[in-house]
């Protein structure tokens, strides 16, 4: 597990064409839980992940048109990618996701509250969507946000700065 005691250990830069087998892990990684929990077998899910993969892909194209996509690096190596549309009323986190060596060490809560100085000093509120049972709800919570409306699958959240 990461520690991420040591902020200056957590970067981020863009997204090359290089980069698409790392995403589709850190895809694959962040989901599937509850597919096993159906007993789906290892094969299905990774093909059927790598289907939503590319639906993702193709949804983040046609709707945030200008966000920023990013890969988090710990250390200097991948560790998830932080997607961000920057909004004339808002600042939009459309995703974070973080591979599994690297959850629940403080990365996620880094990237939060430097989106939290971002927006406060915009002036602007922070929001997200997210599954209703992923258990970064827990950090979005711990970090200010409240539940604005939901969904039978997603809650949406926002902070507001001050």
């Amino acid at each position: 597990m990461t520690d991420a005691n040591s902020a200056n250990s957590i970067s981020v830069r863009p997204v090359t064409a290089g980069d698409e087998e790392i995403l589709l892990e850190i895809y694959k990684s962040s989901r599937g839980d509850d597919l096993r929990g159906l007993g789906w077998k290892e094969d299905r899910i990774s093909e059927f992940l790598g289907m939503q993969y590319e639906a993702q892909q193709h949804f983040y194209e046609s709707e945030y048109k200008r966000a920023g996509d990013e890969i988090i690096l710990w250390e200097g190596k991948p560790a998830g990618r932080l997607t961000v549309e920057r909004r004339e009323h808002e600042i939009r986190c459309i995703d974070v996701a973080l591979l599994p060596e690297h959850r629940n060490g403080g990365i996620g809560a880094v990237l939060i509250r430097k989106l939290q100085d971002e927006a406060r000093l915009a002036k602007k509120p922070l929001r997200l969507q997210v599954i209703r049972f992923n258990r970064a709800v827990n950090l979005f919570e711990r970090s200010g946000f409240v539940r604005t409306s939901e969904t039978g699958t997603h809650f949406q959240m926002e902070w507001t700065p001050g």
